[in-house]
């Protein structure tokens, strides 16, 4: 009854009644109720927002915006050589100038010149994030003084390193994001380097998968293409924690960034493992890049002329033995990837986990060599002519 402006007769006596016996009156105006959210109904009418995929890698579509795409990586691995990439990249695109530099080859087609992308850091020093976008002008062959006269082709770098608490960190993300929106300038790409630290605790059982959701939420919301980076579970191919687990459940595409144990500097970022994911594709990823010393950073490689073609006798020749053992025994130079790893734990004796250790190092020592999809792989034996 507290808006007397629309009271009913009956009401009205009630109010008059209260007066009289001295009872206090409430006259104030009702607080609106908060806009209540609600979930959206799709049928064959509906029209998807985003057509054109927001992030490539050649014919690979990757994510649409309003989606998370995940690198995790050891450290060490070059996650933020990477992201550096990515920023160049999308700088070159926006700009139509030639790309001279390129890491991996990742495309924009839904970018405009009004494209906007914000990348926040939560690993590195101011510094050393200082010194990252002196990496990317190089990258993108353009004048590093260019910097003060067009802020950078709308692309926004942040160092969150001194905020301490969760609260701050997320309170500054979303605040960020929602100014720019006021001032008419959305982004349409975000950056997450280091997105464990979007939690306190990356095992909590209700903290970890509810940070995560807060990053979808927050994707959804702002209509955000998300690239996530984070660390792997130690001496493992698995995203850390539950929080990892939450957030592979969540991202549309799902990549691993590593070292190849063979050639020294060699990184792979590829989409052919355990927990790899492409839900818009049933192609693969498998991209290589090394240090380039004259450069100054990683440059890409044409990876088929730098991978050994042959075994190797100076690389673990035990599991040499082992691997041509099982195909001799077999009489073939081909088998099915399940069967393989199930006569990989026969001969070997070892557990699942190092079995799974075993044959990647086959792989990467060129002993073995994979041909098929994921769900249809296929490892043949290398021979020596």
């Amino acid at each position: 009854m507290n808006n007397y402006y629309n009271t009913s007769s009956n009401e009205f006596n009630q109010l008059v009644n209260q007066f009289r016996e001295g009872r206090p009156i409430d006259f104030s105006m009702p607080q609106p109720k908060p806009e209540r959210k609600r979930s959206i109904d799709i049928d064959f009418t509906y029209q998807a927002r985003n057509r054109k995929p927001a992030i490539r890698i050649n014919d690979v579509d990757l994510v649409s915006k309003g989606e998370i795409l995940s690198v995790i990586g050891a450290p060490g691995a070059g996650k933020s050589n990477l992201v550096e990439d990515i920023v160049a990249g999308f700088v070159s695109h926006i700009t139509h100038t030639p790309y001279p530099n390129p890491l991996i080859g990742f495309h924009y087609e839904a970018a405009t010149p009004q494209s906007r992308m914000v990348l926040f850091d939560f690993e590195r020093s101011t510094d050393d994030v200082a010194q990252s976008v002196g990496r990317i002008f190089r990258r993108t062959g353009m004048n590093e003084n260019l910097l003060k006269d067009n802020h950078f082709y709308n692309v926004m770098i942040r160092s969150q390193i001194e905020l301490g608490t969760l609260e701050e960190r997320r309170d500054d993300i979303r605040l960020f994001l929602q100014e720019a929106i006021d001032k008419g300038e959305p982004y349409d790409y975000l950056i997450l380097d280091g997105c464990l630290d979007l939690t306190t605790n990356m095992n909590d059982p209700e903290g970890a998968p509810e940070a995560v959701r807060w990053i979808r939420t927050l994707t959804a919301e702002f209509n955000l293409a998300t690239i996530c980076t984070l660390h792997p579970n130690k001496n493992s191919e698995t995203a850390a924690g539950h929080f990892g687990t939450f957030l592979h459940r969540w991202s549309r595409a799902f990549l691993l960034l590593k070292k190849v144990p063979t050639m020294n500097g060699l990184r792979m970022l590829t989409s052919e493992f355990d927990l790899g994911k492409l839900s818009h594709s049933s192609d693969s990823v498998e991209r290589y890049f090394t240090w380039n010393k004259e450069r100054r950073f990683f440059t890409a490689i044409d990876a088929p002329i730098m991978l050994p073609s042959q075994p190797n006798p100076n690389h673990a020749p035990k599991l040499q033995q082992l691997i041509e053992k099982i195909f001799t025994k077999r009489m073939t130079t081909e088998i099915p990837a399940v069967e393989f790893k199930k006569l990989m734990l026969e001969a070997s004796g070892e557990n699942e986990s190092k079995v799974k250790r075993l044959i990647a190092q086959a792989v990467e020592f060129g002993y073995v060599r994979v041909s098929g999809g994921k769900k249809a792989a296929i490892y043949h034996l290398v021979t020596i002519p």
